[in-house]
């Protein structure tokens, strides 16, 4: 007698992946560049390289200019797993409502119902993974370690320390941080100018510099580019444009089986160039048939009790956020 009966159980990835994705603010910026993988571990091979300008040399003649050889330093990194399971009782599926359904169609509708709803808890964690690794540069997980790219490649972070006080004290700290991060920045791609993600202390502060003001009371008035952008994601948060910097009040907190996680120092900010400046690893399901195979963002299935009592409906992410680009983030205090 087979153990599993393989009839039972349901592939619902597709269903799980066609579910429409719950807006976030980091998400929707743009800063981690989706990478499917099929392996549980990325390898890194890091590398410090700079781009000289060219020397101009006579045509059809020796002396030209060299490459350094290619000096590579191998990291690894675990992908984190992380599942979750409910279970579709009687009394459950019961309650589900509608006229003239039928028992599959009642089941189906449910499982409907709970892959929307573990999809839209994924989402919501992709977005805390994002907001950790992009404020404050680590990941902490329980069987996988903590992920942080400081420690991970020795890479110091930047600070800059705003002057709240003077005739220019803000706009000067804030060139000097710009310069910071796009020293930093070393992918090559295009910065699309900053954001300062703020915590509250830092931001009612900010606002209360008199340079600021203007620049705040003529953003509220005329609208924000970055809140025309993203339109109805930016809904929830406070956002200014000063210069080519965008201020976003950044107060969002997360809740674990402990209770509130805040990601972000009220009294500190954090700017960063708009542009991509990490990846989303994506591993590959954490099934037999996951062997060989390549990642998504999400996977699900569906395993319905042989005697009739509940159906069982699972979802996994294995998801991996880094910045690859650790020193272009600045972190900000005020004086």
């Amino acid at each position: 007698m087979a153990i599993i009966n393989n009839t039972q159980v349901a592939d619902r990835t597709e269903a799980i992946n066609l579910v429409v994705p719950t807006p976030t603010l980091i998400g929707s910026m743009g800063f981690f560049a989706a990478k499917p993988v099929a392996t549980n571990i990325v390898q890194f091979d890091v590398k410090a390289d700079t781009f000289n300008i060219l020397s101009d040399k006579q045509r059809n003649t020796t002396g030209k200019n060299a490459m350094a050889a290619n000096v590579f330093d191998a990291k690894y990194l675990p992908i984190p797993h992380y599942p979750i399971e409910n279970s579709l009782t009687y009394t459950e599926l019961a309650a589900v409502r509608g006229f003239g359904l039928d028992t599959e169609t009642t089941i189906e509708t449910a499982v409907a119902d709970e892959l929307a709803r573990q999809a839209e808890r994924h989402d919501v964690h992709n977005e805390f993974l994002r907001a950790s690794m992009l404020l404050n540069g680590q990941v902490v997980t329980t069987n996988f370690g903590t992920i942080n790219v400081y420690t991970e490649f020795g890479v110091a972070r930047p600070t800059q320390a705003i002057t709240m006080s003077g005739a220019s004290g803000v706009l000067t700290g804030m060139l000097e941080a710009t310069q910071k991060a796009k020293k930093g920045y070393k992918a090559g791609g295009q910065i699309r100018g900053y954001v300062a993600f703020c915590g509250a202390t830092f931001f009612n502060a900010l606002i209360t510099s008199a340079e600021i003001k203007a620049a705040y009371a003529n953003s509220q008035a005329n609208g924000n580019p970055l809140r025309n952008e993203l339109g109805d994601v930016m809904a929830g948060y406070t956002v200014f444009r000063f210069g080519n910097v965008d201020f976003v009040l950044y107060t969002d907190e997360f809740t674990d089986g402990t209770g509130l996680v805040t990601v972000l120092d009220p009294a500190q900010a954090v700017l960063v160039p708009r542009a991509v400046i990490g990846s989303e690893w994506y591993g590959p399901v954490s099934k037999l048939s996951g062997i060989g195979a390549s990642g998504a963002k999400r996977f699900a299935s569906t395993f319905r009790d042989p005697k009739d009592r509940y159906v069982d409906v699972e979802s996994e992410q294995n998801t991996l956020v880094l910045t690859t680009q650790a020193a272009s983030s600045v972190l900000l205090t005020f004086v």
